[in-house]
């Protein structure tokens, strides 16, 4: 014979109560559980949002070249235009940014050497900022005046870029 299970009398205010305050803590662990787990995720295992870019504007520039620093972005595939995969920006000041604002923010540090058009870069190539590089070699971006907007004749798509000066050349580590 199996035994009879006594519940007992069951007092609903207590059982109503119970119910309240269990799906309270439960709502609580869930918003700050989650909020707890995600701030630990972004500090722990994800790497920093913000990303300095040094350009160094000396010896060649050498983090200055937009094909390296498109590794930075977010979509590391955005297409570098009318020449802009040739460019090597040389300045003295770092461009701090976050990944999915990168470039955009260096369209918009340097008027005069890019242009952030349809998710696309466009470098200038009428713009008294940027010059050619003997022997086909790329183009320099000037930073310092790369940050002086040109106005709406510099895109110059299909035109040939001026070639740097001596100045320009030694300036930058490009000649001796």
């Amino acid at each position: 014979m199996a035994k009879q299970l006594n519940v007992g009398w069951v007092d609903w205010p207590s059982a109503i109560g119970g119910f309240v305050i269990g799906e309270l803590f439960a709502g609580f662990i869930e918003y700050f559980g989650g909020a707890l787990a995600a701030w630990t995720v972004d500090r722990v295992w994800s790497p920093s949002p913000s990303i300095k870019i040094d350009f160094q504007a000396e010896q060649r520039c050498p983090n200055g070249k937009v094909t390296d620093i498109r590794r930075f972005f977010a979509d590391n595939h955005t297409p570098l235009t009318n020449g802009a995969d040739q460019l090597t920006i040389c300045d003295s000041e770092a461009l701090i940014t976050m990944r999915s604002q990168a470039p955009r923010d260096l369209a918009q540090k340097y008027p005069g050497c890019l242009s952030w058009v349809s998710r696309e870069l466009i470098m200038l190539r009428a713009s008294d900022a940027v010059c050619a590089l003997p022997g086909e070699a790329g183009y320099v971006c000037d930073g310092a005046n790369g940050r002086v907007p040109p106005g709406a004749r510099a895109m110059g798509i299909g035109k040939p870029v001026a070639v740097c000066s001596l100045d320009r050349l030694r300036q930058f580590g490009f000649a001796s």
